[in-house]
């Protein structure tokens, strides 16, 4: 071999260690690389187009074929070879489990009432908007003699809420609740959901008998949706216009009274008390009024130092001081 070939060889080397330090310095430096090349786009491209024109490894390849002693001297430079699986060897990658799911169990009105507990029925179980729950460990009270054992062996969604267990109370349909009943059904359902077990749907109101949701169903998701958008909307107005501290005395009637945390709402101002007339009520209720700054809806407006006392929906009580936080009110 000339002298040539063996200078080429030999510079190669010198090459390919000069990259193995590099990329050493890379390794340990590799969070602030990162922070350079993601904040240069262009630098970034440049080192992923050189890694791939020029890999250190590939390069090694020919100078060990041709100098087969260097390849155990230089080992250190070579890449770890991949395993190729054989047959009866082990992954150390688990591959997923399948999971057969479990089909949901459909019941008649006439089949859920078999397991209502009593009797030597299996169960109970119970139904709540449609859903079917095992509440056998709660048998002390869904069984016989238990407290809630009316509930057992059907749906009985409105009782929940309404609070009338007799038969003409212990029905599914839930329409015409108020917001608050319908968000109680809701965490009826939750309740359930997470302290019992659930097994399949009730043919019926909610499901139909493949299990599908009925429209009714529909009805009531919309029900309950519409009841936490008030919540959160009445949640807004109490935020703005607090409740008031309130006390009675037959001497000297009811007094009202503001502070940073009356209503329950915490809050850097105690405001003044006034009447608050809502839409769609017929009676007002009294709220802690801010009496400084820009007005809540808009409080980026300049010269104005009147907080929310300008709101259409406000009224002074009569006979109390206007900027104090404490009124009396004596009725007729």
């Amino acid at each position: 071999m000339n002298s040539f070939v063996k200078t080429f060889m030999v510079a190669s080397v010198c090459v390919a260690l000069a990259g193995v330090i590099i990329q050493e310095v890379i390794e340990r430096h590799k969070a602030e690389i990162s922070q350079i090349l993601d904040e240069n786009p262009s630098l970034k491209v440049a080192s992923e187009t050189a890694h791939k024109i020029f890999p250190v490894f590939r390069f090694l390849r020919p100078i060990f074929t041709y100098f087969p002693s260097l390849r155990k001297v230089l080992s250190f430079l070579q890449p770890t070879p991949e395993s190729t699986p054989t047959t009866g060897s082990t992954s150390h990658t688990t591959p997923p489990t399948s999971i057969k799911k479990m089909k949901e169990k459909l019941f008649t009105p006439e089949q859920l009432k078999a397991y209502d507990g009593k009797d030597g029925n299996k169960g109970p179980y119970l139904a709540i908007l449609g859903r079917v729950y095992n509440v056998r460990k709660g048998k002390k009270h869904y069984g016989p003699g238990g407290g809630y054992e009316f509930f057992s062996g059907r749906d009985a969604s409105r009782a929940y809420v309404s609070g009338d267990f007799t038969e003409a109370g212990l029905i599914d349909d839930v329409s015409g609740l108020s917001s608050t009943d319908y968000i109680g059904l809701d965490e009826w359902v939750k309740f359930y959901n997470t302290d019992y077990k659930y097994v399949g749907k009730l043919i019926g109101r909610y499901y139909d008998e493949n299990g599908e949701p009925t429209p009714y169903y529909y009805d009531t998701q919309r029900w309950i949706a519409q009841a936490f958008a008030e919540k959160e909307n009445d949640n807004q107005e109490k935020k703005m216009f607090p409740p008031c501290n309130s006390e009675w005395n037959p001497e000297t009637g009811s007094r009202l009274w503001c502070t940073k945390r009356s209503g329950g709402i915490e809050r850097d101002w105690v405001g003044v008390p006034r009447k608050l007339f809502m839409p769609g009520q017929s009676k007002s209720r009294c709220a802690c009024v801010k009496n400084f700054g820009p007005p809540s809806h808009d409080p980026k407006r300049i010269n104005h130092d009147r907080g929310d006392l300008d709101h259409p929906n406000l009224q002074e009580y009569p006979k109390c001081v206007p900027d104090q936080p404490e009124c009396y009110v004596k009725l007729d």
